[in-house]
């Protein structure tokens, strides 16, 4: 059905809300929003009349599709009409259509309704009485978080700065499981508690922490948090009751809010309703906090981390994005093969005994260059060789090597692979597709024996140990010093392999 018999449907009467449906699905081609447009002749009264239909999802739909007009004539009874609603399930769908145009006349009206929403007011429906806020609370908080939005857009947001390194608020640095002990070490301040996903420390030094390469991410625990029921609404009145707004402004130096926050729920019982729990969660926390703190999926500087716990809870704890992690701004292009910037820091400060200052390194197969940059970074390398038979991979490793070191790019397959000096050191990350034969091992071992000095130190990570184990012990020069485990899941190991060579 055209556009034209939709409409001419719509001005009879004729099913009118299945033909509002129709014609708001049409407009989101912007060709047929055009023509549509043309067709009114700039004459809304149909559609605003509408506004005024005894059925709600009819004025819903009306207003959605005047605000698609993107003609301001029709602001004014948009706005009227948002006012006047009664069913409050709607009310958010009028912002919408504001949305879609200059609205700023209105920002009294907005910032009126925004203040009778913190304050718990809600609007009186037909038979006069109050509703509850608990029973409107989804629909409340849906139009609050929508006028914030809107308000934000003529407002300067407020940007807050992490304030407090030393001492740092109690924290959670998740690690390598297989490697816990890695970063540990590395922490000089503070008290340590090594656990199954990473490291606990209280009263550290945030400078000193961000520094150290081989974590993950840093979680920050709620002072005199515990674990919060997996229901959404009680779970955010827990978070309410634990002043969460007031720890954000102690750790930005007393910052006022609003402070912009998501929510990411880590684990496998609440999966299926995941969307359910956290929109309902944050309906719940944004009423309570009174915009002191806002969910904002798009424009966030807190995440809200909810980790299930095996009886059932959910531990809650802080990702600051105003506390900048600087340790990997280098990683400017990757490729689905690339490894970890973590990973690759691991892999060297494991093998660091085995490494020296000022060598001559070579890495064979070296993707977008992250094991040799990490490297240099850990330990000053001399010239650094990075050999890749795929084009692409070595441009973006040589984007992100930038200036860090010496390091040479060279397009070109290993085993073709010549050089006028040997090398003290090979470090590399053997092909996952191609690791799992030995012959190409075997080759490798032997290309590498080509250039390499003798007493070269030799760094392999694997995903196939077993294989590399029987073939290194067929070649007698290569003696076997130490590996570590890096990963162990789904039946898969992968480990760093020390050779030194004789």
């Amino acid at each position: 059905m055209s556009l034209k018999e939709l409409y001419q449907n719509i001005e009879r009467g004729d099913e009118v809300r299945q033909n509002l449906i129709s014609i708001r699905e049409e407009i989101k081609d912007e060709s047929l929003r055009r023509k549509f447009m043309y067709l009114l002749g700039g004459d809304f009264s149909t559609l605003t009349k509408l506004l005024k239909d005894e059925d709600p999802k009819v004025r819903k739909n009306a207003a959605l599709i005047l605000g698609r007009t993107e003609d301001e004539d029709v602001l004014p009874a948009i706005v009227s009409a948002w006012e006047k609603e009664k069913t409050l399930f709607i009310r958010e769908d009028y912002l919408k259509a504001m949305e879609l145009l200059d609205y700023e006349p209105y920002l009294p009206e907005l910032r009126k309704r925004l203040d009778e929403i913190d304050a718990g007011a809600a609007h009186m429906p037909e038979d006069g009485q109050k509703d509850p806020l608990w029973d409107t609370s989804t629909h409340l908080a849906d139009e609050g978080s929508r006028i914030r939005r809107m308000l934000e857009k003529y407002e300067r947001k407020l940007k807050h700065e992490f304030s407090q390194f030393v001492p740092a608020p109690d924290l959670m640095l998740t690690a390598n499981r297989c490697q816990v002990e890695t970063t540990a070490s590395q922490i000089t301040e503070g008290e340590v508690r090594k656990m199954n996903s990473g490291v606990f420390v209280r009263h550290g030094n945030l400078n000193e922490i961000l520094r150290i390469r081989t974590w993950s991410e840093c979680l920050l625990t709620i002072p005199g948090a515990r674990p919060v029921p997996m229901d959404a609404k009680e779970a955010a009145e827990k978070l309410h009751s634990m002043r969460l707004y007031g720890f954000l402004r102690y750790l930005h130096g007393d910052g006022e809010g609003p402070y912009r926050y998501r929510v990411e729920l880590k684990g496998k019982k609440l999966r299926e309703r995941k969307g359910e729990f956290i929109r309902s969660f944050c309906a719940r926390l944004d009423l309570l906090e009174k915009g002191e703190l806002q969910n904002n999926d798009s424009d966030y500087e807190v995440e809200l981390r909810l980790i299930e716990r095996s009886d059932g809870s959910l531990a809650p704890m802080l990702k600051l994005f105003t506390l900048k992690d600087t340790r990997f701004l280098y990683r400017k292009a990757s490729t689905a093969q690339s490894m970890a910037p973590v990973n690759a820091a691991l892999v060297v400060k494991l093998a660091q005994p085995y490494l020296k200052e000022g060598a001559q390194v070579l890495d064979p197969f070296c993707g977008t260059g992250t094991l040799l940059i990490e490297r240099q970074l850990l330990l000053q390398a001399g010239t650094c060789y990075g050999i890749d038979k795929y084009g692409d991979a070595v441009e973006k490793a040589r984007v992100n090597t930038g200036k860090i070191g010496r390091v040479n790019y060279i397009n070109k397959d290993f085993f073709d692979f010549t050089h006028e000096y040997l090398f003290d050191e090979l470090i590399t990350e053997l092909p996952e597709t191609e690791a799992s034969q030995e012959d190409f091992i075997r080759h490798v071992l032997e290309k590498a024996g080509e250039l390499l000095k003798d007493r070269a130190e030799v760094i392999l990570v694997t995903k196939n140990p077993y294989i590399l184990d029987q073939v290194a012990k067929e070649k007698e020069e290569y003696v076997f010093q130490k590996k570590f485990l890096l990963n162990e899941r789904l039946g898969t190991s992968e480990f760093i392999y020390c050779y030194h060579r004789n």
